[in-house]
């Protein structure tokens, strides 16, 4: 059953220094692609918008052509490559972050699609694997562990990113704001030699058997319908959030900003509970979170002050902190080492 942890098998044999050591490196990984992938969606959007004087509906589609490739990038791609070379095209694009978030500071309202969409491609090629390498490391319960690891890495970023950006843009305008986080790009790219590819499959099952089966897998399908919960709406808050706070409430940039704080924060803290706690059930804790979810939209729309739209974006925080990491783990319980790669690329695929 999808919803149950059940195999105990191992993946990569290993002793308690080499998970602590892999752990470390995977969580740090995460948390610095995480960052800057973050505050690029973020600020991308604020720069096109104030710095560019893109009207929102050219905001929109900026943001989206950036999504789409991303999402063609791992469908087309990162789905399909065998294990060696995707590992290639792995450390490319994170050897090709650094160098876009310069070309950001560096460029116009016209070079901004293109440098979107490179880093948009960049991405679909980095995320799925990060993903991947989390489940795939010792026996079930030490891979699901780790998994939600990732997941709490991801939330860590999303705390720490918007924090220091809040208190760049007291200092630096939109274009700067890009350079700080150049020197976590090159963390990632350093690190992300740490990280474990599954293998491929045996010679007599091919990739596409292996895709076909995967598109039917209850895990996968399951996850899919789940995470839409999460995908839609944040989604449009990481895209329209600060401008929606500027616009409505008239506050400055950076407490406009700031609205991203206690949303990542009680995100944050959710994660860090499922870390300690993976539950072996997880129908409950995604009806909970898809109830919640509602109540946070509900509230967010009808919040009369600056303070009310805070608190609906703290209760937002708990649906995007476990949604995602309960669907993960269906994945992860839904499909066996040889398929997770194509089921963990059309999974982050669904997600954009």
């Amino acid at each position: 059953m999808v919803f149950k942890r059940s195999s105990n098998s191992r993946f990569f044999v290993n002793n308690n220094r080499e998970v602590l050591i892999y752990a470390i490196s995977l969580f740090l990984v995460t948390f610095a692609v995480r960052a800057v992938n973050n505050m690029v969606g973020t600020t991308t959007p604020l720069l096109a918008k104030y710095g560019f004087s893109f009207s929102n509906a050219l905001v929109g589609v900026l943001t989206s052509i950036m999504a789409a490739v991303n999402l063609l990038s791992i469908i087309l791609i990162n789905a399909r490559l065998p294990s060696r070379l995707r590992r290639a095209f792995f450390m490319v694009s994170n050897a090709t972050i650094p160098m876009l978030l310069l070309l950001y500071y560096l460029s116009n309202s016209v070079d901004i699609w293109v440098i979107s969409i490179i880093t948009g491609f960049a991405y679909g090629l980095i995320v799925p694997n990060l993903l991947t390498s989390a489940s795939i490391f010792g026996d079930q319960a030490t891979a699901e562990r780790l998994l939600v690891l990732y997941t709490l890495a991801l939330s860590t970023s999303l705390v720490v990113g918007p924090l220091l950006e809040t208190y760049l843009l007291t200092h630096l305008n939109y274009r700067s704001v890009y350079l700080p986080f150049i020197p976590l790009a090159v963390l990632a790219l350093a690190l992300s030699f740490k990280l474990k590819f599954p293998p491929d499959p045996p010679r007599n099952r091919g990739f596409s058997a292996i895709r076909s089966n995967v598109l039917r897998n209850r895990g996968l399908v399951s996850a899919m319908l789940a995470t839409t919960t999460y995908s839609v709406p944040f989604a449009v808050f990481t895209a329209f959030i600060a401008i929606y706070a500027q616009s409505i409430y008239h506050v400055s940039k950076y407490l406009a900003y700031f609205s991203f704080v206690p949303f990542f924060l009680t995100s944050f803290l959710t994660r860090l509970y499922l870390t300690v706690r993976v539950p072996r059930g997880l129908f409950l804790p995604m009806l909970i979170s898809i109830t919640i979810t509602i109540v946070g939209i509900s509230m967010l729309y009808l919040s009369p002050t600056y303070t009310a739209f805070l608190v609906a974006m703290t209760l937002l925080g708990v649906p995007h902190g476990s949604t995602y990491p309960l669907s993960t783990l269906m994945v992860s319980r839904g499909t066996s080492i040889e398929e997770r790669n194509a089921a963990n690329s059309y999974f982050s695929a669904f997600r954009e």
